[in-house]
């Protein structure tokens, strides 16, 4: 008896540790949009140059050849995870107020060839307030890649942190368009600091663009492959003039960033020989540039 109250006793403890550790260790992560697929340009009849304007990316983000979750919508307006629970397409902070998709969406897509990674952000922003002019407090981008692939806790990460001026409409960073330079922090462990990027901002359609391009070196990588895989974390934070700074963000996995650097929080990006561009003897293609102004 006394050996099986044992066995029970210890069996008991076991569920019970079990079930109060389980949710600690448990990491969130998005039931439809946990895994992005890049296309490659590796072969393309179709360069893409850091310009801001997009005009060379092939319907990446909407129509033919959008990249969409298991619930088929785009990376566009992915919902997060919160700090007070739940899901949301944008997590107020900071006595900031969120006002639909008009007021802040973005959409993301994800391109890349043997010696680089390609990312493009659309924002869709009402205000564009960077007074601070720096990398996080207002309108602007930080990124963390982890490129283990493992999304455990404590991997290394890359961290990058970026910003079009406050009353600019146009910046640059190593990349074509011409303008004032972009803010640009490079925070953690990119040694060669070769990252071209550009940012555009379009009043009219109250838009911002962001294009940039990865060299493999400055992510650690000797070469991106097919298979391979990787962590990123996006989050694209929103200020207004009335309430400027940081009061709020969207992106994909901004939690990977905020409220602490957890590489365990990223998102997972997995490189396909999947063609982004479809040749002259393919089906016709659908520009980006086209489906974006209608």
């Amino acid at each position: 008896m006394r050996a099986n109250s044992c066995v029970i006793f210890t069996s008991i403890f076991l569920v019970f540790f079990i079930l109060v550790t389980l949710p600690v260790n448990a990491q969130w992560r998005s039931k439809t949009h946990d895994e992005y697929e890049a296309y490659t340009t590796d072969g393309s009849l179709l360069d893409i140059k850091i310009d801001g304007k997009f005009n060379d990316w092939d319907g990446i983000l909407e129509g033919p050849r959008a990249v969409v979750g298991t619930n088929g919508k785009p990376f566009k307006g992915v919902k997060n995870e919160t700090k007070a629970g739940g899901e949301k397409t944008f997590e107020e902070h900071g006595g900031g107020k969120w006002n639909g998709k008009a007021d802040h969406e973005t959409g993301v897509m994800f391109v890349w060839e043997p010696g680089a990674f390609y990312l493009g952000l659309i924002v869709a922003d009402d205000e564009h307030e960077n007074k601070a002019n720096n990398g996080w407090n207002g309108d602007a981008v930080q990124l963390a890649f982890e490129m283990a692939g493992k999304r455990a806790a404590g991997s290394k990460l890359h961290l990058i942190n970026w910003a079009l001026p406050h009353k600019s409409e146009l910046c640059n960073h190593n990349g074509l368009a011409k303008g004032d330079d972009c803010i640009i922090h490079y925070e953690r462990t990119f040694e060669n600091k070769k990252v071209d990027l550009a940012i555009v901002r379009n009043k009219a359609k109250k838009t911002t663009y962001y294009e940039s391009r990865f060299p493999a070196d400055e992510l650690g990588v000797g070469a991106f492959k097919a298979g391979m895989k990787f962590g990123v974390g996006i989050c694209v934070n929103d200020g207004d003039n009335d309430t400027p700074g940081q009061t709020g963000w969207s992106g994909w996995y901004p939690h990977a960033i905020v409220f602490g650097k957890n590489s365990e929080k990223t998102g997972l990006v997995v490189l396909t020989n999947a063609p982004f561009a479809v040749g002259p003897t393919g089906k016709l293609t659908t520009k980006w540039a086209a489906i974006r102004t209608k």
